[in-house]
């Protein structure tokens, strides 16, 4: 069997890579030229290819070389922010581990929006800017990424004022106010389990949960409410880090449900449906009901927290299993029985 699991160097490529080397796959890193002293000290890239930026994944001779080497893209979330989905969907030869035409959908939030409903799950109420809103609601601005560019206001006045202030900084251009997503803002504590789906034995499996550490609202606890008032302190929530949480079981079984409902939505909105890691960002409220915000499509970097596995994926495995391991041996097992083609597109 020759199989190479490939990668971007950022994001969670290092767990990548050496659930890979576990598995006993060859590694190729695709490396952001001016990074490669990083990804040579963990020694986990069996070769490595300097690209200047995502967008060279589209070069003819980049291709071939992936080509050459029988590589097995697994994307995260540097390709997704990189843009030119579609071009990546269309013109990217190579094998890509999951799939492909399900990242527009995680990009574009009209998409996001219906996939998460046709899934039947719980989600916030959604607002025009131009409503009248009587209840915090979480902005984001348009190709906002890793919670840059989002913000709470209190209800319509408040959302004017701030709109206002953002076009004042040149933070929102003209023309961009119809590309607003304005959501219902959930009182709670934010939970992001970590599921793969595997097309080979048709389960769900959850592999961890995280939290995510943001800026600046979560450092804004630290300040005192009044302080806050008379700063004009705006709460964004740009993610600096990602926090391990173990979810009470009473919760556990509408986690179950949730990700397989988005597993049964995204088979019949974007064939094959959802292949390996995806993850629902949900929020917990006080009375214990889940709502979901936000869907990835791909491994995200809360799964960096568990490279030796969690007390999720213990439970399921009796050897540490991150999801980067549990996406090479995903790959493994369809190679030695030839169906590739179920895991890749």
């Amino acid at each position: 069997m020759r199989a190479t699991v490939a990668t971007i160097g950022s994001h969670s490529a290092l767990q990548i890579l050496k659930g890979a080397k576990d598995e006993g796959l060859r590694t190729l890193l695709l490396c952001i030229k001016g990074r490669e002293e990083l990804y040579e000290r963990f020694g986990l890239a069996d070769s490595m290819i300097t690209i200047k930026n995502v967008e060279d994944l589209l070069d003819p001779k980049i291709q071939e070389k992936l080509l050459d080497e029988d590589a097995i893209i697994v994307p995260h979330g540097t390709l997704i922010s990189g843009g030119k989905l579609d071009e990546f969907e269309k013109h990217f030869r190579p094998k890509v581990f999951g799939n492909r035409f399900i990242f527009k959908w995680e990009y574009d939030r009209e998409l996001k929006d219906r996939i998460l409903k046709e899934a039947g799950i719980r989600i916030p109420q959604r607002f025009s800017p131009s409503d009248s809103i009587d209840r915090p609601v979480i902005v984001k601005l348009p190709g906002a990424e890793g919670g840059r560019g989002y913000f709470v206001a209190r209800d319509s006045k408040d959302l004017e004022r701030k709109l206002k202030s953002f076009s004042q900084k040149g933070l929102l251009k003209r023309g961009e106010d119809e590309e607003i997503f304005v959501q219902e803002y959930i009182v709670g504590v934010t939970v992001y389990p970590h599921y793969f789906y595997s097309p080979l034995n048709s389960k769900v499996e959850l592999l961890g949960c995280d939290r995510r550490y943001e800026t600046n609202v979560d450092g804004m606890g630290r300040i005192g409410a009044k302080d806050q008032l008379e700063l004009d302190l705006v709460p964004t929530f740009r993610v600096v880090g990602n926090i391990p949480i173990v979810l009470r079981e009473s919760i556990l079984m509408e986690v179950f449900q949730a990700g397989e409902g988005f597993v049964k939505a995204s088979k019949k909105l974007v064939k094959p449906g959802i292949i390996g890691p995806f993850c629902l960002e949900m929020v917990c409220d006080e009375e214990g009901r889940l709502f979901t915000f936000e869907f990835s499509g791909r491994i995200v970097a809360g799964t960096n927290l568990f490279v030796n596995g969690s007390p999720y994926s213990d439970l399921l495995y009796a050897e540490p299993m991150s999801m980067g391991r549990r996406i090479a041996r995903e790959i493994r097992e369809a190679a030695q029985n030839g169906k590739l083609t179920e895991v890749t597109t």
